[in-house]
């Protein structure tokens, strides 16, 4: 009889506790989903060294998710390899749904799924999209678009028939239809009552508009921005993007709110060639991001949740390579430009016969990687670049080394790599691993995600605290 009684109350009590639970469990109001493209514990942890002992900025800085109270690892493999790319994870963070690779916004079957930014503006969220790629490739696309990766001008059709408020990015791809009787996606756009902002100056004058579509100012951009190790600070980026987007978003103040995905879309680009400087100032920039939102929620930590994840891992980042010796991060700062950007300078340069000595060859080196003027070269070392010099340069080889957004000169190749491994790191690979990659949370109902293993589990735990059935 005891027993019985007991159990009773028990049972009162735990409904009491869920009943309470549920009645004073917020929904946040403002969220932003911040994704980290290809960035794994490694780009993490080496930026967050590249902070604290490479000399960056004094040392002074820290990233700032790093300090965000939920953190966790996540399960990235497709439904059908434990490899993912962006379209297939993409779909996973946007829809809750594992797919197939090359597949956006589609399950295995090729059914439309439909993503969490959609039912947040059929619920009167206001909708941003914002990335530093192209805004109709695979991850932004997730969000809008129910289509094959490949099929460009028909997922960026659905961006603009989406009538999400601010879109941003470097600029669309494949605009022209093979189709010549349908438009040209900037004329679509117009059509479904966007104003097309070019770059700062663009959005600045422009910006008062309902609906918004932010792209960098140079018209001829047919991929993604310049990367953040090549810019200056106050150059049109993904950190000026964020501002507008929140500038928009919150202004509109008939909505209900904003979801605003963040897509950090070249820390994947910088990696797929193992390009370590660059991927760590990607990083950077979508930290300088993530803290405007971080800025965003302390006037409204009540309201505001911000997610922080990757979609994969790219390259196989290691921290240290065969040798016990420590890291040399300082030598980041002597990079001056991406590889890709030297291999085109070196491209160019050696269709014009401009370095026709090696001592030419190398100054250019030395001036953009800090090799030899800062950090050493031994014999050994400089005899192997010579070596490339003479084969791709002198004999005029064409091979290149060929990643899935570049190719990259042999001779910049080989010194890059010479310089990743001075710093003390390895790649394993030119792309994707299986890896889980990192989550962190914080603000309104981020202890909801405490226990998410799983990329599907994310957008599924959003729909529970927006209160999407």
């Amino acid at each position: 009889m005891l027993m019985k009684t007991f159990s009773k109350k028990w049972v009162i009590v735990t409904l009491i506790l869920f009943i309470t639970t549920t009645l004073s469990a917020k929904t946040p109001k403002y969220i932003f989903y911040c994704i980290g493209d290809g960035m794994s514990f490694s780009h993490v942890v080496m930026t967050q060294l590249f902070y604290e002992r490479g000399g960056y900025n004094d040392g002074k800085e820290s990233l700032i998710f790093l300090d965000f109270p939920i953190h966790s690892a996540i399960r990235t493999h497709a439904n059908n390899s434990i490899i993912t790319c962006s379209a297939a994870a993409g779909t996973a963070l946007a829809t809750g749904h594992k797919t197939n690779l090359e597949y956006v916004g589609i399950d295995p079957d090729k059914k439309p799924l439909t993503s969490i930014a959609k039912q947040l503006r059929d619920k009167g969220y206001g909708v941003g999209i914002i990335t530093s790629g192209q805004l109709n490739d695979a991850t932004p696309a997730a969000f809008f678009a129910s289509q094959m990766r490949k099929e460009a001008y028909l997922i960026g059709k659905e961006g603009a028939d989406s009538q999400f408020d601010f879109f941003a990015g470097s600029t669309l791809k494949q605009p022209i239809s093979k189709d010549s009787s349908q438009p040209c996606l900037y004329d679509y756009y117009r059509e479904k009552g966007y104003t097309i902002c070019r770059g700062i100056d663009g959005y600045n004058t422009q910006k008062n508009n309902n609906k918004i579509l932010l792209l960098d100012a140079d018209s001829t951009l047919t991929s993604w921005l310049p990367y953040f190790i090549e810019r200056e600070p106050d150059q049109f980026g993904l950190e000026f993007m964020v501002k507008a987007g929140i500038e928009t978003l919150y202004n509109k103040k008939q909505k209900k709110g904003f979801f605003m995905m963040i897509e950090g879309a070249s820390i994947d680009h910088a990696s797929h060639p193992n390009d370590l400087a660059s991927a760590i100032k990607e990083t950077i920039e979508f930290d300088r991001s993530i803290r405007l939102a971080y800025e965003f929620y302390k006037k409204h930590p009540d309201e505001t949740l911000i997610i922080v994840t990757a979609d994969h891992e790219t390259g196989g980042l290691t921290i240290g390579e065969n040798t016990l010796r420590p890291l040399y991060l300082e030598y980041v700062n002597y990079q001056k430009r991406s590889k890709e950007s030297l291999s085109k300078l070196f491209s160019g340069m050696r269709k014009t016969g401009e370095i026709d000595t090696w001592e030419k060859a190398k100054n250019i080196l030395a001036q953009n990687t800090g090799l030899w003027d800062k950090i050493p070269v031994n014999a050994g070392e400089e005899a192997q670049l010579m070596q490339c010099y003479y084969e791709t340069i002198v004999k005029k080889s064409s091979e290149k080394e060929i990643t899935l957004y570049s190719q990259s000169e042999p001779l910049v190749a080989e010194a890059i790599a010479l310089l990743n491994k001075k710093i003390g790191v390895g790649w394993t690979t030119f792309s994707h691993t299986g890896s889980v990659v990192p989550f962190y949370a914080i603000g309104c109902e981020a202890n909801q995600f405490g226990s998410v293993n799983d990329n599907t589990e994310i957008p599924n735990t959003v729909r529970k605290i927006t209160k999407i059935k």
